[in-house]
């Protein structure tokens, strides 16, 4: 079965007609289940675990609650489930965990790392000065950043698990010892990885995980999902089919579905 549970409506507004741009692209491209997965930081209920990022606070433009409830509409008539996104630091672990307690709503929660230190947001922009540091220094940082994300137990899905090459930056020398830390770490806690596909729109032209991340991955039997980080109808469910081959010829052998953030393992 195909799905996809990596997708953002930001760029519109919570409406019956902008979602099903999204959702008619999915069925395209062959996918039968799907969830969306707003960013935290949209939400002012949320505001207060972000509030040491200032940059974050132009993004925080909607409701939680308005969200919730637009989500539950939908899930009357189409199938999709109810997921978020939330940024992982590691300061703000039992405010993550108490919002979340508080909005028990979620079918799934994807975790995420967006930031470093100092407030660096690595994704934003590539000539950010801050690149010209010590690239394996900066690596280590984010892979330390994954590491507790996973073993916080907060999350359900671990999401874009390497994000931070997607500038195509060179990789460190040590990078696979990192690869091989991360999926021990992985096995050992249960948590799900995502497969995502938004990777091949970004200037490294890869999956996240990277085929040779996913090699090592593999031989630890851990449960996956797929996600096409779709912000735009034309890229929601884009690249997951054929992505979905190269998993299963890696030997992946468990695709996850989750309710209310209960997991189900199919197989691929």
């Amino acid at each position: 079965m195909l799905l996809d549970y990596h997708m953002h409506l930001e760029k519109g507004e919570f409406t019956k007609e902008w979602w099903e741009e999204f959702y008619c692209r999915e069925l395209e491209n062959g996918i039968r289940e799907v969830g969306v997965s707003e960013h935290a930081h949209r939400f002012v209920e949320a505001r207060y675990i972000y509030e040491h990022l200032p940059y974050t606070e132009k993004w925080c433009d909607s409701s939680l609650e308005k969200y919730i409830g637009f989500m539950e509409e939908l899930k009357s008539i189409y199938n999709v489930k109810i997921g978020i996104e939330m940024d992982y630091f590691p300061e703000k672990e039992d405010e993550i965990r108490s919002f979340l307690e508080r909005y028990n709503v979620f079918d799934y929660v994807l975790g995420s790392v967006h930031w470093l230190r100092c407030g660096f947001g690595f994704d934003i922009d590539p000539n950010d000065p801050r690149w010209s540091n010590d690239l394996e220094e900066i690596f280590l940082d984010y892979f330390d950043r994954i590491k507790r994300a996973i073993n916080s137990g907060i999350f359900d899905i671990i999401a874009h698990l390497d994000l931070i090459k997607l500038w195509g930056v060179p990789l460190p020398e040590n990078i696979d010892e990192i690869y091989e830390d991360i999926s021990k770490v992985i096995a050992d806690s249960g948590i799900v990885l995502e497969i995502n596909t938004s990777g091949l729109r970004r200037p490294v032209k890869e999956i996240y995980p990277s085929l040779k991340f996913l090699k090592i991955i593999s031989r630890y039997d851990v449960p996956i999902t797929f996600g096409s980080d779709a912000h735009l109808p034309e890229d929601a469910g884009r690249s997951i089919r054929d992505t979905y081959t190269l998993i299963k010829d890696l030997g992946f052998r468990r695709l996850t579905v989750f309710n209310k953030r209960r997991p189900e393992f199919i197989d691929l």
